[in-house]
C-alpha cells in the first residue's frame, strides 16, 4: 500500500498524459515502472479516494486506454456543410510495449463529409500500437466519430 500527497496527486491528474504514461514509483528506495489503471473519486467532494497502479515489464505488451484528440473538426468538409460531429468514443484500448505507449491518438476530421463515419480501423496509429478491439474481428470495427446532417425547418 502506498500513501501519496493528495494535492500532488490532484496536480498530476490534471494532465491527461498521466493516464497513458509509464510512471516511476519509488517504494522502499526501489523504483518500479507502473501505469495508472484506475482512479476512484469521492462523488460529492473534490477528493481522490484510491488509485490503482499496474506494475509493467518494459519487454511485455500492455493494454491501456488512450485518449482520442479530435482535430480539424471546425474545418471538416461535413461541418462546413452544416453537419454535426457525433463522437462515439473518447478513448480507445490499445496494446503495445510500454515504450511505444502514445500519450493520445489524433483523429483528423478534415476530410470527413456529411453521413460519413470514421471507424477504429481508420485510426492512424504509431508504430507498434494496435487497437485491441480490431484483434477480435471485423465485427468489432466500431465507429469513432460520425458527421450527421442537421435537421432543418421546412
Amino acid at each position: 500500500m502506498l500513501v501519496l500527497n493528495h494535492n500532488e496527486v490532484i496536480k498530476h491528474l490534471e494532465h491527461e498524459a498521466v493516464y497513458s504514461h509509464v510512471l516511476d514509483i519509488t517504494v522502499d528506495g526501489k523504483t518500479e515502472k507502473a501505469i495508472l489503471k484506475g482512479v476512484q473519486r469521492n462523488p460529492a467532494k473534490f477528493q481522490i479516494l484510491h488509485l490503482d497502479f499496474l506494475r509493467v515489464d518494459m519487454a511485455a505488451t500492455v493494454k491501456v486506454h488512450v485518449p482520442l484528440h479530435f482535430i480539424n473538426e471546425n474545418s471538416s468538409v461535413g461541418i462546413k456543410k452544416g453537419g454535426v460531429a457525433t463522437h462515439s468514443m473518447v478513448d480507445v484500448e490499445v496494446s503495445c510495449l510500454p515504450s511505444a505507449l502514445p500519450e493520445f491518438i489524433e483523429v483528423d476530421l478534415s476530410n470527413l463529409d456529411v453521413s460519413e463515419t470514421l471507424h477504429l480501423s481508420d485510426l492512424v496509429l504509431p508504430a507498434g500500437v494496435e487497437v485491441v478491439a480490431l484483434a477480435q474481428g471485423e465485427d468489432h470495427n466500431l465507429p469513432v466519430v460520425t458527421i450527421s446532417a442537421t435537421r432543418t425547418a421546412s
